[in-house]
């Protein structure tokens, strides 16, 4: 169905309150999805800024335009080159849209649909400027996301950050904290799980994950810790007492190393000790940073902890030499040891 007459302007809010969330921005970009979908280039080309420094940018090599004019053109001819390919449509499975003042941003998670059969993920930003009573846009960005394994040659870490970034809405627990304040963070992630969802399949994949959520949130429960943020093969954790950090991280491993049905199940953990800043539900500080970042230099089954947590442990636990790291965003070297376990 074509949306002919649908503008994709929006309307512009007087009221300014610092940066703050925009739902309107987010109504507004899925309205110019729809009207790309519906074929529709006069609506499209409303929403664009006559600013100088407007740019597009697409997937194509090709696909870098400046400037209002050559933009309004190029798309003309695509949209009519949609109309002439079959149908396409755009489904927006995540939005995120901010703005502050006279500037708002968008950014979505999409599936295009190309005919009946088809159909592949999408990253679609957009700067938007107040120009007048209506938002325009003056940056365009879209993008097919593709594996780091395929850019670089090598899987890169991704879900210890993403971890970083999730907050649950439970206040971080005094219990996980140390009498003198002190706190053992801990991070977990199950390596390569991007090429264990692609070999088994959502299905499998997804009662892997409910196995491997049992089982750490189990060992957590056994030996004190506290599930700060998680999502499904990742998890920051919080333990009061360094011992006890250690032994559930052995626990954990042991566990998890006779694998699931048949499939082996790497986690790395790493771990660090130190004070930390709690705030709207979750830990943040040195102390959190520097325990993911360490989990991130750690093998598959492999526990790795810092000098600190070393130095806490006072021979406990068995822990082979020292490996010298450089931590992302860290200055200098830092000396981590790994915990053996088997």
């Amino acid at each position: 169905m074509r949306l002919m007459n649908s503008a994709c302007r929006w309307r512009a809010s007087t009221y300014r309150k610092g940066m703050e969330p925009a739902p309107e921005l987010a109504s507004f970009v899925e309205l110019m999805l729809r009207n790309w979908g519906g074929i529709n280039s006069s609506a499209l080309v409303d929403a664009l800024s006559h600013h100088p420094g407007f740019l597009a940018i697409g997937t194509d090599p090709d696909e870098w335009w400046e400037g209002f004019d050559t933009v309004a053109a190029v798309w003309r001819v695509q949209v009519q080159e949609f109309d002439d390919i079959g149908i396409v449509h755009f489904e927006v499975e995540k939005n995120v849209a901010w703005k502050e003042g006279t500037v708002g941003w968008v950014s979505s998670s999409l599936r295009l649909t190309v005919g009946e059969t088809v159909n592949f993920p999408l990253r679609f930003t957009v700067v938007v400027h107040e120009e007048g009573a209506y938002w325009r846009i003056v940056n365009w960005h879209l993008s097919i996301p593709v594996l780091n394994e395929e850019v670089f040659g090598a899987p890169l870490t991704t879900t210890v950050d993403e971890i970083l970034t999730m907050v649950q809405g439970d206040a971080p627990p005094l219990s996980a904290m140390a009498s003198d304040g002190s706190i053992t963070i801990v991070f977990t992630d199950i390596e390569g799980s991007v090429s264990l969802m692609e070999s088994l399949g959502e299905q499998r994949w997804l009662e892997l994950l409910n196995w491997h959520d049992g089982i750490v949130r189990q060992q957590i429960a056994v030996f004190g810790g506290n599930v700060v943020k998680g999502q499904g093969d990742g998890f920051m954790l919080a333990f009061p007492a360094i011992g006890s950090a250690a032994a559930c991280a052995v626990a954990i491993q042991r566990s998890l190393s006779s694998g699931w049905a048949g499939v082996q199940v790497l986690v790395r953990i790493g771990m660090h000790n130190g004070n930390v800043t709690a705030e709207g539900g979750d830990f943040f500080g040195r102390t959190v940073v520097v325990a993911a970042r360490v989990a991130n230099a750690a093998a598959g089954g492999e526990i790795l902890v810092t000098q600190a947590v070393q130095e806490g442990l006072g021979g406990a636990f068995l822990l082979e030499g020292a490996r010298s790291l450089s931590l992302k965003g860290l200055a200098g070297n830092h000396s981590a040891f790994p915990l053996i376990w088997r």
